[in-house]
């Protein structure tokens, strides 16, 4: 009232926030106790507890904001140790066999091979 004379509620910059200042604390630990947990799921989970249904890519944006910043998971490898040793064992018990052995087996692997360009990339 001193600076302007006037208690009338002055237009702010900007679209007001979608999530309040809990909401905003929620998603953080809901982030960072739980690095696989997508920003759709969060998004959901948000919504139970009081907020109305925001985006993922609010999520998104919100978990930046307060630091966190998303990253992808890296995917597990194909090949356990188990299976590479299995396949060590197999290749040593079979060093000794004859070529006329190995020209009598029926290989069925379950590679793809394209003879005309690639099929494009699929995920």
């Amino acid at each position: 009232f001193s600076k302007k004379g006037s208690i009338r509620n002055r237009p702010r910059k900007g679209q007001s926030t979608k999530l309040s200042g809990r909401s905003v604390r929620q998603v953080q630990n809901l982030a960072s106790k739980n690095r696989s947990m997508s920003a759709a799921s969060i998004a959901l989970e948000v919504a139970e507890v009081e907020e109305p249904l925001v985006s993922a890519q609010t999520i998104r944006c919100t978990l930046q904001q307060v630091g966190l910043h998303w990253h992808h998971l890296r995917r597990k490898p194909l090949l356990k140790l188990a299976y590479k040793k299995a396949r060590k064992q197999f290749a040593e018990d079979n060093l000794s066999k004859s070529m006329n052995y190995w020209n009598h087996v029926l290989w069925s692997d379950e590679t793809k091979i394209n003879l005309f360009g690639s099929d494009g990339v699929q995920h």
